[in-house]
């Protein structure tokens, strides 16, 4: 009964994680990023749970022949741990850090750490580093317990104070389930640490999982469904908080929408016309920064948002988005080419609104159309 008493907690979570996961793994457009990471976490969280479990039900049994299992169980556990966390602090380095050279090497930094916890980790059935089983099949804390603790709750913390120093480039649709899943785990864990016996690290990571998978469920709302781009709701919501929280800001806006759809639509059809929305997308979703926006303001009207200061970069992103669209016009083997016309400016707080700048922007793009169509005459 004691046992179950500790176990309890650990199969409840178990359960309801694997009930929400089926269920988001029917529901959730497994393409993105964001809902891939939380099944893929949410199945790792499971098998942890799973392991934890088993642990604590056969720890101090006498069968002689249940230590090596405890032993393999343990190392699992304790060799996973920094894994997942360290998946889970690369997933927010790459969404919210643009400089892909400095995350690379950040992130080859940073694994070291993990390298080291799981050499530990490994070595303890001999060295009895993280944990060992006695011979009465009784699992005891190592020397290096807390050391192994640190290194994964590192990766949590540093994640959450990520997330919260660049909340100002995270919609708040994905804002707040990225701080639910750091939190509970961080309180969860420190809880286990301090008060041995306790099983909430894993359990807590479950929960914030179910919260997450609530806010996933209403972050589809406001994503386009279409493109998987943000709405105009989103953006309001984004641009209306990044204002407040910086007077000064400035930021690069591109203004685009694409050349010749309705002639797409009607020659090919809608189903044709919504393909090449979606192909036109993904084609300037691989040639900007991961962190760089997108919005869908409606039709085939779109904008991007970027982190800078010059027209210079403006430029240079147009140009390698043109040049991109030209590759995929040579290989499409499509009988209809797809581009883009542009008008891109700096905000700054020189304009009285937002939508002054917008009107403005969207004005150079359709100089951009007018030019184009003058020179093909």
């Amino acid at each position: 009964m004691d046992v179950f008493l500790r176990v309890d907690i650990n199969i409840m979570a178990m359960v309801l994680l694997g009930l929400v996961s089926l269920n988001a793994y029917k529901r959730l457009d497994r393409q993105d990023s964001l809902n891939r990471v939380f099944l893929i976490v949410s199945l790792i969280i499971i098998v942890q749970l799973f392991f934890e479990t088993v642990t604590c039900i056969i720890n101090k049994r006498p069968e002689q022949w249940l230590v090596p299992m405890s032993v393999f169980l343990h190392i699992c556990l304790f060799a996973v741990a920094p894994i997942l966390t360290y998946y889970w602090y690369f997933l927010i380095k790459n969404l919210v850090v643009s400089d892909e050279a400095a995350v690379k090497k950040s992130n080859i930094i940073l694994l070291v750490p993990v390298v080291i916890s799981i050499l530990f980790t490994l070595l303890s059935p001999v060295y009895n580093f993280v944990f060992f089983i006695d011979s009465s099949n009784v699992y005891h804390r190592g020397p290096f317990f807390n050391i192994n603790a640190a290194i994964t709750y590192f990766y949590i913390l540093y994640g959450f104070i990520l997330i919260v120093i660049n909340r100002s480039k995270i919609v708040k649709q994905e804002f707040v389930p990225l701080c639910m899943f750091s939190v509970l785990p961080l309180i969860g864990g420190l809880v286990q640490t301090l008060f041995y016996g306790t099983l909430l690290m894993w359990s807590g990571t479950a929960y914030s999982l179910v919260i997450v998978y609530i806010f996933l469920q209403q972050r589809m709302v406001h994503l386009d469904a279409l493109t998987g781009v943000w709405n105009r709701g989103s953006f309001d919501y984004y641009i209306s908080q990044r204002l407040k929280q910086k007077n000064n800001d400035k930021f690069g806006v591109i203004y685009f929408d694409i050349d010749g759809l309705k002639n797409i639509n009607d020659s090919y059809g809608h189903v044709e016309g919504d393909l090449a929305i979606k192909t036109s997308i993904a084609i300037i979703q691989r040639v900007i920064r991961k962190n760089d926006i997108i919005v869908r303001m409606g039709g085939d009207e779109f904008l991007i948002i970027l982190d800078c200061e010059s027209n210079v970069d403006l430029e240079k992103t147009i140009n390698r988005i043109n040049a991109s669209f030209s590759e995929h016009n040579k290989n499409s083997g499509k009988s209809y080419k797809l581009e883009c016309s542009f008008g891109a400016d700096i905000y700054s707080s020189e304009y009285s609104s937002i939508e002054q700048f917008l009107r403005h922007v969207d004005n150079l793009m359709y100089e951009n159309k007018r030019e184009k169509m003058l020179a093909s005459c």
